[in-house]
C-alpha cells in the first residue's frame, strides 16, 4: 500500500511541476549547537514542525538547513546552547504534522516553528479544513508551554520550476490560508516570521534549487537571516533558564 501511495505521489508531482526531485534525502541537523556556558543551564530547544522547508529539503549539509541556521543565530544572540530537534518531514500536509507534534511531548518546551501549508494548496484539500488543523497544532503547541513562531503559508508563484496553471490557481489558495494562518498568530499571540517573497522569483537560479521550487542553501540562508530576529524576540519572552539536573 505504501508503496502504491509513493508511486501516485511521485506522478501527482510530476503533473505540478517541470523538474521534480528524484532524491527526496535531507540532511539530519538535530543536536547541540553552541558552547555549554559555564552555569551549566539548560539548554534552549529548538523544534521545527511541518514540510520540506521546515525540514531543509535542498541543502547539502547539515549546517545548510534551516533548522540548523536558526539554531546557530540563537546560540549566538542568547549566549545558550541549543538543542535543534527537527520533526518536520518534506511532503508533509498539515493533518501529517499532527504526527510530527505527537513526537515531541517529551521535549522540554523552548521555541517552536511551524511551517506548513505549501502541500495542502497544491491538493484538493479544503483551505478551511487546512486552516483548521493549523489553528488545532498551533493551540495545541502554545497550551504545552512552547513560545510559538508561525510562518504563513509560502506563494507558490515564486516558484518558476512549478507549472504555471499550478501556480496561478496555486496563489489564489495559498493567500487564503496565509491569512487564516496570520489570524491564528495574533489570535494566541505567536510570533509571525515573514514567509517567501519575489527575490525567490527574481533571483531564482541563486536562490532555489535545481527544482525551481525549493530554496538552495543560499536560499535557506536568506530566510534564515529574516527568521532569526523574530525567534530572538521569542527568546526573549522564555522563562530565564534553569540550571541543568546534576
Amino acid at each position: 500500500m505504501r508503496r502504491l501511495v509513493l508511486r501516485f505521489a511521485r506522478l501527482y508531482l510530476h503533473l505540478l511541476a517541470h523538474r521534480p526531485p528524484r532524491d527526496w534525502s535531507v540532511p539530519v541537523a538535530d543536536g547541540r549547537y553552541g558552547p555549554e556556558p559555564p552555569s551549566g543551564e539548560r539548554p534552549l530547544t529548538l523544534l521545527m514542525l511541518g514540510d520540506s522547508l521546515a525540514q531543509g529539503f535542498g541543502a547539502q549539509r547539515p549546517g545548510q538547513t534551516l533548522g540548523a541556521l536558526l539554531a546557530h543565530g540563537l546560540a549566538e544572540g542568547t549566549r545558550r546552547p541549543v538543542d535543534l530537534r527537527v520533526h518536520a518531514r518534506a511532503g508533509s500536509t498539515t493533518a501529517a504534522t499532527g504526527r510530527q507534534l505527537h513526537r515531541a511531548v517529551r521535549l522540554r518546551p523552548g521555541i517552536a516553528v511551524l511551517i506548513v501549508g505549501g502541500n495542502d494548496i497544491l491538493l484538493p484539500v479544503p483551505v478551511g479544513r487546512s486552516a483548521r488543523q493549523h489553528a488545532h497544532l498551533a493551540g495545541a503547541l502554545k497550551e504545552a508551554g512552547w513560545e510559538l513562531v508561525l510562518v504563513p503559508c509560502p506563494d507558490p508563484g515564486y516558484a518558476p520550476g512549478l507549472r504555471i496553471p499550478v501556480r496561478w490557481i496555486g496563489r489564489r489558495r495559498a493567500r487564503r490560508l496565509a491569512e487564516r494562518h496570520i489570524r491564528t498568530a495574533h489570535r494566541l499571540g505567536a510570533h509571525l516570521a515573514p514567509t517567501s517573497g519575489p527575490e525567490f522569483r527574481d533571483h531564482a537560479p541563486r536562490l532555489l534549487g535545481p527544482d525551481g521550487i525549493h530554496p538552495s542553501p543560499a536560499g535557506y540562508a536568506t530566510h534564515a537571516a529574516r527568521m532569526l530576529p523574530v525567534l530572538l524576540a521569542a527568546a526573549g519572552r522564555l522563562p530565564a533558564p534553569a540550571p541543568a539536573a546534576t
